[in-house]
């Protein structure tokens, strides 16, 4: 599998070497430019600070993750790098990529291969089709920043999904000139490496990012090994148009140790499943992608083409050996017009994206983790076609009125190829919705220091492959109505962001009991009657200093935080009343109390605590434990020359979930559905920059 990759590492190669080959003896002086053309950012690839000042336009919960905060300590689970982000629930399985990402309740069920999150990168979608990401196709190591969306926020960019969006957005070769290499280690065989370069020339540019990683991890049967290669290189056509074209290839193989039960866990969490190991469970895949983004600006208008291709191999042997290959196309406009309105400030965002993907979808009886006979093969079609509108529009003292809309038509078909043909074998839906959205925000005062916002939005998710149900139990889409009302801003020493949502959802997708003539305590994921979800997301830092008072303080004492409290709960519903929905804890709360110095060392504890149990079974009838974690960070941080980290987790060596399964009733027994968290650790790294 990685003759694939060290192919595409060579294509990357030789690009380097035909973008250094048009003027070999200019190299040095092409640093030095690229270094100036800073102030000068891409068409395709905004700054941070462009996209700060852009979401915080938004009437709604948004955040912009800059890498210098998670690259300070070990930078390998999406734990690490939403450690400090409200809203964000993110838990790794295993301490690797697979994880359980969550906003505002979304896709709450699922530990793996996510859903009701849009995941983008430099604006291009990378979900398939049908809905569903893969966490390996993300690198935090090879962006210069993330954008989050949370709920409907997100609509001006394309989702209409319950949690909203999150935007990797790439370095390029104009804003990170020159190489850095960067090595992390640590305790259970951890091991990244990561080798990066950018270059430019003119009109054009390049930038990529070739990493590896291998673990033994904490748990036997949890090895892992990814490789990954990201490539980006820009051309500016004109002074107003600029191409870029996105070059991915990730080969990754993740050994699965499964679920224990709590006593398995309290017992020896470095335990797997036996299952696991009998079946050699494991899901390996190969990933290529290609994508563009084609921006055109004329005065205060601009128009951005984007189109992607993907293709995956996916060998997954659990309790039979999944076999996939996909191949997804996409392709959209996006427009954007900031022109003064009746002399107000206003801007006009609007876009039009085609999906299409196809699934060869193949199950065979698992023989020890290898192909036996095959059970059946399906294949697979998803189409989405979506539209969105969005108005911002400046209303006078300091309040700005926002207005918008998303339609969606997306089809679901399964054709049945072999095994089985029952009359639910095959089946082809066709789902359709508009999703609207109304808000307003007001800057308190002229800087915009201080923000009051709030927003009434649609959602909605029609359901991926996997909860799309037979031909006899057709699952709908799942819609919700979200009230959103908060603030941010910074006074001070003091900086935050408060959201506080209600979201009103009928028929969510859950795995819920089967309704007659289903047997009696047959389970599956179906249409749940009304759910509410709300919540509060807080994400606060001060200088308990308050050195942010001077101009250039020379120490820093900041305490971070975040909070994210989450009611997910059935609505009045005749099998489940009012009881929770299982799979997320009310309560996450991480932070930080950290020493800083102008000349770029820090030290200081962290933590994560979930301070009540969670439940593991919708009945509401057993759950996992609160728990408390402490950790510390040391290191020397700067933009060129050497930078290290020390980083202690877990020092306590706390035994705990650090997430669960979701079932429909444990009948207050304990179940195989608790994934331990990492016992105590230290890692470590260095990286370069020159």
């Amino acid at each position: 599998m990685k003759a694939s990759f060290l192919t595409v590492a060579g294509i990357g190669g030789s690009l380097v070497s035909l973008l250094q080959a048009q003027s070999p003896d200019k190299l040095d002086a092409m640093v030095v430019e690229a270094t100036a053309q800073k102030k000068q950012p891409s068409l395709t690839v905004p700054t941070p600070e462009v996209s700060r000042a852009d979401l915080e336009k938004t009437p709604g919960g948004v955040e912009v993750i800059d890498a210098e905060r998670y690259l300070t300590g070990r930078a390998s689970t999406v734990a690490d790098t939403f450690a400090l982000s409200a809203g964000v629930f993110a838990q790794p399985r295993f301490g690797s990529d697979e994880a359980r990402l969550s906003i505002r309740g979304s896709g709450l069920q699922r530990t793996f291969h996510g859903r009701g999150i849009r995941v983008l990168q430099d604006g291009v979608p990378l979900n398939l089709a049908d809905g569903g990401f893969d966490f390996q196709a993300l690198d935090p190591l090879s962006a210069s920043y993330i954008n989050v969306w949370r709920g409907g926020n997100a609509l001006a960019y394309g989702s209409s999904t319950l949690g909203g969006a999150i935007d990797y957005v790439s370095h390029t070769g104009l804003t990170s000139p020159g190489y850095s290499a960067r090595l992390e280690a640590g305790s259970f065989g951890y091991l990244r490496a990561r080798f990066a370069g950018g270059f430019s020339e003119g009109s054009k540019d390049l930038y990529f990012s070739l990493s590896e990683q291998s673990q033994e991890g904490f748990r036997h049967h949890a090895d892992q090994d990814n490789q990954r290669l990201f490539l980006n290189f820009g051309w500016q056509v004109a002074e107003n148009v600029e191409t870029r074209v996105y070059l991915t290839s990730v080969v990754t193989d993740s050994e699965l140790p499964g679920n224990l039960t709590k006593a398995e866990l309290e017992l020896d969490p470095r335990q797997a499943a036996p299952a696991n190991i009998t079946q050699d469970q494991k899901r390996d895949f190969e990933l290529f992608r290609v994508a563009s983004k084609t921006t055109v600006t004329n005065g205060n208008s601009s128009v951005d083409f984007i189109a992607a291709w993907s293709y995956k191999n996916l060998d997954h042997p659990i309790f039979q050996v999944v076999d996939q290959k996909s191949n997804d196309g996409l392709l959209g406009v996006v427009f954007t017009n900031t022109d003064d309105l009746f002399d107000r400030e206003q801007r006009f965002r609007a876009g039009l994206l085609f999906q299409r993907g196809e699934t060869d979808a193949a199950n065979y009886v698992n023989v020890g983790g290898h192909r036996g006979a095959l059970v059946q093969k399906d294949d697979q079609t998803a189409t989405n076609l979506e539209a969105f509108v969005e108005s911002q529009l400046e209303l006078g003292a300091g309040f700005t009125g926002v207005l918008g809309a998303a339609a969606s038509r997306n089809e679901r078909e399964t054709r049945r190829v072999f095994g089985p043909m029952p009359a639910n074998s095959s089946y082809d839906r066709t789902y359709d919705n508009v999703s609207p959205k109304i808000g307003v925000r007001w800057d308190a005062d002229e800087k915009k220091t201080t923000q009051v916002y709030a927003n009434v939005s649609g959602s909605y998710e029609p359901p991926s492959f996997s909860e799309s149900g037979t031909a006899v139990v057709a699952n709908e889409a799942q819609e919700a109505t979200t009230f959103e009302i908060g603030t941010r801003g910074t006074h001070g020493f003091a900086r935050w962001d408060l959201s506080v949502y209600r979201a009103e959802v009928d028929d969510e997708l859950l795995t819920v009991q089967l309704p007659p003539p289903a047997a009696i305590g047959a389970t599956g994921t179906i249409n749940a009657d009304q759910t509410i979800h709300q919540g509060v997301e807080l994400a606060g830092e001060v200088d308990l200093l308050g050195s942010a008072w001077e101009e250039n303080p020379a120490h820093r004492l900041v305490f971070r935080t975040a909070w994210t409290y989450g009611d997910y709960h059935f609505d009045h519903d005749p099998t489940y009343g009012d009881n929770q929905i299982a799979g997320l804890p009310e309560h996450l709360i991480r932070g930080e109390l950290m020493w800083e110095n102008d000349c770029g060392w820090y030290a200081g504890p962290n933590f994560e605590w979930v301070p009540v149990k969670s439940w593991i079974d919708h009945r509401n009838t057993f759950s996992a434990d609160p728990y408390a974690l402490l950790g510390f960070k040391l290191g020397h941080r700067v933009e060129e020359g050497i930078s290290w980290f020390i980083e202690g987790k877990n020092l306590t060596d706390e035994r705990y979930a650090a997430t669960t399964g979701v079932i429909e009733n444990a009948k207050g027994v304990d179940q195989r559905q608790f994934l331990p968290g990492d016992g105590r650790g230290v890692f470590a790294g260095i990286e370069c920059r020159w």
